[in-house]
């Protein structure tokens, strides 16, 4: 089985020159001309590297597991490309995704990013809104720029850029609607909806994106972007698990955090249908307390690892990835890609980080 470490390894330095290449650590008037066009009157270098570029970078700089990215280039390169040919385009799904974890950061009201404090901590909401905003976008650029693709091609890759940012801001809506209390009950499908357009969208764009590219048909863009959503979607049960249990050092962010933003995870909903009625009165009112005790949030997790709730999490998890791996394995060829994709694939599911 190859080595999923050495290849994220491999490709992240070169993603990040790309990212630097594209989105300069520091804007300078060419650099505003890639991504603006010419102004009309004057920019304000000063103003936008203090409210894009740092905040943007102050982010990017931390690190990251970069798996979207190499899952773009993994996907290309099974589909029969050089994944050279296409490396300026792997940056696209990793800064929409840094973007989205800034925006995310303000809706939950955060304290911690990959163990330095976030970014509106630091900035201020408003430019840590602005900044998120735009980098939904930004890596566009690479798109514009690229004269060999046909106009046919982008128009594809624009209208699925376009469903897939649409499918996002609704699955982030649910997310935020339940740990506000506005939906008075949520079920296991509903939950699996949520994550499939809110984590599962930049896999199944990025997976999309490089099957448009390597020019298969309709049929095998739709097949692959399911398998990259199923990615995304065990990738985030596995991320609500070690939120409950994970190790704080390795990962970066607050342990017990989900249930501070009194968040419905598969392994809450699980609890609540299975749990006393006592139990489920009592982890439904420190859920709806949104607290920061650590006693109250360790009474949480007790209440959820009572029903087995985490160990059925981690079941649902394996079971999705398997039945989508099933699907592609069907038709996509042999190679040491596919192989590097399936790997990848349990890699993110069995994490401890």
């Amino acid at each position: 089985m190859p080595d999923i470490w050495a290849i994220l390894r491999k490709y992240a330095p070169l993603i990040d020159e790309k990212i630097e290449q594209y989105l300069p650590r520091r804007f300078d008037e060419r650099a505003l001309e890639r991504l603006c066009g010419r102004p009309r009157y004057e920019w304000d270098l000063d103003a936008l590297n203090k409210a894009v570029a740092e905040p943007m970078w102050d982010l990017l700089s931390r690190g990251g597991k970069r798996w979207r990215p190499s899952l773009f280039l993994l996907v290309y390169e099974a589909l029969g490309g050089n994944p050279e040919d296409v490396l300026d385009y792997a940056i696209i799904p990793e800064v929409i995704h840094n973007g989205t974890l800034i925006v995310d950061d303000v809706e939950d009201d955060s304290e911690y990013r990959r163990g330095k404090p976030c970014i509106h901590r630091i900035y201020g909401v408003d430019i840590a809104i602005n900044a998120g905003n735009l980098m939904y976008y930004m890596p566009f650029v690479v798109l514009m720029q690229d004269k060999r693709i046909s106009p046919e091609k982008k128009a594809k890759i624009y209208e699925m850029y376009i469903q897939e940012l649409i499918r996002l801001g609704m699955g982030q809506a649910m997310d935020i609607a339940w740990h506000r209390g506005l939906s008075p009950k949520v079920s296991e499908e509903q939950y699996l909806q949520m994550c499939a357009y809110k984590t599962g969208t930049l896999a199944r764009l990025a997976a999309k994106l490089a099957a448009i590219l390597a020019g298969v048909d309709d049929e095998k863009v739709e097949s692959i972007g399911r398998f990259a959503e199923a990615i995304g979607v065990a990738f985030q049960i596995q991320d609500d698990v070690l939120n409950l249990v994970g190790d704080v050092e390795k990962y970066g962010k607050e342990i017990g955090g989900d249930i501070t933003e009194g968040k419905r995870t598969l392994m809450v909903i699980h609890a609540l249908s299975h749990a006393s009625p006592e139990d489920a009165k009592r982890l439904t009112e420190i859920l709806n307390m949104h607290t920061r005790d650590k006693k109250l949030i360790a009474e949480a997790i007790n209440i959820i690892r009572k029903y087995g709730s985490i160990e059925y999490a981690k079941q649902v998890s394996r079971r999705i990835m398997q039945e989508a791996w099933n699907e592609i394995d069907g038709w996509l060829p042999p190679s040491e890609a596919k192989k590097a994709l399936e790997a990848l694939a349990k890699f993110l599911i069995e994490r401890k980080l």
